[in-house]
């Protein structure tokens, strides 16, 4: 049985922020850009995901703590392409023996519940087509810029392609809704919607709360102290932020309209920020420590004073 609280370090009773900043320590950490080439840390990268995907939905973590990994196989795990194992639904969690089917229901696909009204109807009398529900997981800057996907969706006795477009600016947790992609309505009754519920993968250098993007730069202690213009990562590409002299480790710096689309608001951009930590030099030769001790002989200065 996978420990997903295991590998990402945290306690079983971790709350959902401990959680999200456990992933993305681990994830920056093991990220395949940043590990090029490096097959263990792709899996590790992998391992982390599938823990984060879990562990970060209430109804997927509450599942997990009662029946561990065999909830994963059922269809928690996450993936970048969909399939069928993506499209298991969890309905009527009621009783046990409602969640056991549900967990085991070998369907794959998530389907609205039959309504109980449905039953006995007239066949001449037109029913709407029950919804279908998809997981689907998506890169950090495909939900920034939007994307497109072909989804193969199982549509009444058939499987139908279907391409789907996802809006610039959605969110970990956001739902994209397809008209008449569903399951085939009766008696003329109309089709039922195609839905998206959307997961985010984290990124290397950004995360986000919101429309607002940050991200961390080190800065020398040269640069702190004298002000420097620096180079900095952006969603756009590189742009340069000035530094005041006197500036501190964790001091935070705004880049207007650096962020993501704001979803439902046409046209407004959010903000990126710009965290610096101060990373002195990991050696010293003899020059350089006569020269430090010589300036902290000369200005001395206690910060911890008050």
């Amino acid at each position: 049985m996978k420990d997903f609280y295991s590998i990402l370090g945290i306690s079983r009773g971790a709350t959902a922020a401990e959680i999200k900043n456990a992933y993305r320590r681990l994830a920056k950490k093991y990220h395949p850009d940043v590990n090029k080439g490096d097959k263990s840390a792709e899996e590790k990268f992998k391992e982390i995901s599938e823990a984060y995907n879990v562990l970060s939905d209430a109804e997927r973590r509450k599942k997990y703590d009662l029946f561990g990994d065999a909830a994963d196989h059922a269809g928690f795990g996450g993936r970048q392409e969909p399939d069928m194992g993506d499209f298991m639904r969890f309905e009527n969690a009621g009783d046990l023996g409602d969640l056991f089917r549900d967990l085991f229901n070998m369907g794959g696909m998530r389907q609205e519940p039959f309504r109980e009204e449905h039953r006995g109807r007239a066949r001449s009398e037109a029913v709407k087509g029950q919804d279908t529900i998809v997981d689907l997981e998506i890169g950090f800057t495909e939900a920034i810029h939007g994307t497109e996907r072909q989804l193969s969706i199982r549509r009444g006795n058939s499987t139908e392609k279907i391409n789907v477009k996802i809006p610039a600016g959605v969110d970990n947790g956001s739902k994209v809704r397809v008209v008449g992609k569903g399951q085939p309505g009766f008696g003329g009754g109309k089709d039922g919607d195609l839905f998206l519920h959307l997961r985010v993968s984290a990124h290397p250098e950004f995360w986000r709360e919101d429309a607002d993007i940050y991200t961390e730069v080190p800065i020398t202690v040269y640069d702190a102290i004298l002000g420097n213009t620096v180079e900095v990562p952006t969603l756009s590409g590189t742009a340069r932020m000035k530094i005041p002299e006197g500036t501190e480790s964790g001091q935070k710096f705004r880049l207007a309209e650096k962020g993501a689309p704001a979803l439902g608001k046409k046209g407004k951009l959010g903000d990126q920020y710009v965290i610096v930590r101060i990373v002195p030099p990991k050696k010293l030769d003899a020059t350089l420590r006569t020269r430090v001790e010589e300036l902290a002989e000369k200005f001395p200065y206690d910060p911890r004073q008050k």
